[in-house]
């Protein structure tokens, strides 16, 4: 397995880049958001954040997951950031967005991760609509 992309991000002033990927793709002593409790590296994720496939996140814990990246990335901005599901694609597209929102992003932050880190991610069309209604905080 291999990241699929990456995306990058200014968070507390600071350029960072978040890989996103199989959630089995994370990378050495990364940060890990898991989407995909079935991943056989799921017991590394430092956030849980179990999703069906083409599936939405329980809204509450989307934003919980979201701000401990935050966190975790003001803190430490050097540690690598990997966020996974199955295949990269849907689920971690979603995710991408909204952290790309939350992180300061203007305009449709789902435009945004579209050209930095796949052109198709959010799959579904209540995916995309999630991610274009995420309001941060």
């Amino acid at each position: 397995m291999r990241v699929k992309g990456s995306l990058p991000l200014v968070v507390a002033g600071r350029a960072v880049t978040i890989t996103g990927g199989a959630f089995d793709a994370i990378p050495d002593g990364a940060f890990g958001v898991c989407l995909e409790p079935a991943a056989s590296k799921a017991w590394l994720a430092d956030v849980p954040l179990p999703t069906p496939d083409f599936g939405l996140p329980d809204p509450v814990a989307l934003k919980q997951a979201v701000a401990a990246v935050l966190a975790q990335l003001a803190a430490e901005p050097e540690r690598p950031v990997h966020v996974g599901c199955r295949a990269g694609i849907g689920r971690t597209g979603l995710f991408l967005a909204c952290l790309a929102r939350a992180a300061g992003v203007e305009g449709d932050a789902l435009d945004y991760v579209r050209r930095h880190y796949l052109p198709h991610a959010a799959e579904t069309e209540a995916q995309q609509a999630m991610a274009r209604s995420f309001t941060w905080p």
